[in-house]
């Protein structure tokens, strides 16, 4: 009789057992495209800066690709611009900001092939840029500050890796770019026709996070992450070029073009990131000037709900 209660009620006990088993932690999988103001994070990890983490970085080709990485829960993390954390938020997606890597202060370049020297020889030539990114955004700021019509311009689709080769191949006659292909580009004699230096502030690269669902890392996961990873960017800030190899691992360039590049991101303390972030009335307008132009390009179909897509608690928390 013995045996058989226990034979009744050994199973029903497992799976309460099971069942009462915390659920493992999500490893935070983090998504990048090749972009200097990311290269800290790789940086980071290579020097074992997170400890007791479960840290992965996810290298893409392009920004696209981590856009759609974070939709289909491949990553729960993703370094992007500000003006793509809004296009994420306004499908629909539960996600908050939470680190600024950098603003963009030149550092994004239309350039254009030898030959095409100012603007208006731009008119009805072929422009390349990533289409369901940043450079979309860009180019039609450039548009807009220069009182040009779209219409009179070839827009190409390509990839951020395809952009030289494209024009060595005159496939285009322009790219809206930035490294490792911006130096590649200018070693060939590319002319400069706008940087993101035209339209300050307006390029902020920042760090999202999954805030709900079955694999969104916990408040605790990530307050561990910001804490380890600005524990050695503080490092780093100390003396930025002792690290210009580390950085330049992925990236490539030459000691000059790396310097260069680096004087062209303004890479804010997190002193700094508060006194911006923390500043609502100046976010929610640089937020609705990004929602209005992905409006009208069709980049997004609904306004984005973005009062709370700014959580400045653990940079607060530092």
């Amino acid at each position: 009789m013995i045996k058989r209660i226990k034979a009744v009620l050994l199973p029903g006990l497992l799976l309460c057992l099971a069942a009462c088993q915390p659920n493992p932690e999500p490893k935070l999988r983090i998504g990048t495209n090749l972009w200097p103001g990311y290269e800290p994070l790789y940086v980071a990890r290579d020097q074992q800066a997170f400890q007791a983490l479960d840290v992965q970085l996810i290298e893409y080709r392009a920004a696209g690709q981590v856009l759609n990485g974070l939709r289909k829960g491949t990553i729960n993390m993703a370094a992007v611009t500000l003006d793509e954390a809004v296009r994420i938020s306004a499908s629909g997606l539960p996600i908050e900001v939470i680190w600024l890597f950098n603003i963009s202060d030149g550092a994004d370049q239309l350039l254009a092939r030898p030959g095409i020297r100012q603007i208006s020889d731009l008119t009805g030539k072929r422009v390349g840029i990533e289409s369901n990114a940043l450079g979309a955004y860009l180019w039609q700021r450039f548009l807009s500050l220069n009182h040009l019509n779209a219409a009179d311009y070839e827009l190409v689709g390509l990839d951020l890796a395809a952009h030289a080769q494209a024009m060595a191949n005159g496939e285009v006659d322009a790219v809206m770019t930035f490294e490792p292909e911006k130096s590649k580009l200018l070693r060939t004699g590319a002319s400069v026709l706008f940087t993101s230096k035209e339209v300050p502030g307006e390029v902020l690269d920042v760090l999202i996070v999954r805030k709900t669902g079955e694999d969104a890392p916990s408040t605790q996961q990530v307050q561990q992450f910001i804490r380890q990873y600005h524990q050695h960017f503080r490092l780093m800030q100390q003396n930025w070029p002792d690290w210009y190899p580390q950085l330049n691992k992925r990236l490539k360039l030459s000691d000059t073009e790396l310097a260069h590049t680096y004087g062209e991101l303004q890479i804010p303390s997190v002193a700094m990131q508060l006194q911006l972030l923390s500043n609502q009335a100046q976010m929610q307008k640089i937020m609705q000037d990004y929602q209005r132009v992905l409006l009208d390009i069709g980049m997004i179909s609904q306004p984005c709900d973005c009062k709370n897509l700014i959580n400045t608690q653990y940079l607060e928390a530092l």
